[in-house]
């Protein structure tokens, strides 16, 4: 199988990180309310799979409030959608039993 242009892979994480702050997104709020004995909120904000899946949620609250979005953003939000779409199906694959 060949993965390195789905899931995750097929988004830029500079990219990303420049749409949250179209939409007012801060990692390091969401990533110090992360209570864990994992890796720490630094490392987490430089996760591009927690960085990403957060502010999918966080996009999709906004629309669904019904704030309007820049084109910009639903083009990444719907490319985005599709990039955590196949890194679940990769992940069902992996973990099946």
């Amino acid at each position: 199988m060949k993965f390195n242009n789905s899931g995750f892979a097929r988004l830029d994480f500079d990219e990303a990180k420049r749409i949250a702050q179209l939409v007012g997104f801060d990692i390091m709020t969401h990533a110090a309310k992360k209570k864990s004995c994992g890796p720490g909120c630094k490392y987490l904000a430089n996760d591009k799979r927690y960085f990403v899946l957060l502010l999918l949620k966080h996009i999709d609250a906004m629309s669904r409030s019904g704030r309007d979005l820049p084109s910009e953003v639903e083009t990444w939000y719907d490319k985005a959608q599709t990039a955590a779409g196949e890194y679940r199906d990769m992940e069902k694959r992996l973990y099946k039993q």
